[in-house]
């Protein structure tokens, strides 16, 4: 299965200079909960500017550089998106979407569970989330935090 997990502001933006344009440890510890002992994928551009690889996941990177390389034995890097979303679409293992905009883009229509932060504050961002469209989903989950709102949806 394909599914999804992001924090977006109230304009739906994700991100400013290829980094989280907000630092809210609650909402840190929401997606860590989502994803660990996952498989998650994203694109080269995401992992590379994380400060920290992410541990107790199996982390599936997006290249479109045939020679690009990780350092990490818990990792993988594919060359084929497209290729890789349509063989897994019906899996029982869950694969969570993690970024970057290219990526959440052309996951999208894949997508069959999302894992949502709404952000209450606007930020400065200039990458967006824009494939998101709320009419898409049913709300399985919903917990109100001082500074978002964390959703699990389905189609």
């Amino acid at each position: 299965m394909i599914s999804f997990s992001v924090a977006f502001d109230p304009n739906k933006g994700i991100g400013k200079d290829g980094k989280l344009p907000w630092h809210i440890k609650e909402e840190l510890q929401v997606f860590k909960g989502n994803t660990l002992h996952k498989n998650i994928l994203m694109g080269q551009t995401t992992y590379d500017n994380m400060p920290g690889k992410l541990k107790d996941r199996h982390t599936i990177v997006v290249s479109i550089d045939p020679n690009y390389k990780v350092d990490n034995q818990d990792a993988e890097v594919i060359n084929d998106l497209i290729g890789f979303l349509e063989k897994h679409k019906d899996d029982e293992t869950e694969y969570v979407i993690c970024g970057g905009a290219s990526i959440y883009r052309q996951a999208y229509p894949y997508a069959k569970k999302a894992y949502i932060s709404f952000i209450k504050k606007e930020y400065e961002v200039d990458t967006y989330f824009d494939a998101y469209k709320a009419d898409d989903w049913n709300i399985t989950k919903e917990v109100d935090h001082e500074e978002f709102v964390e959703r699990e949806l389905v189609r």
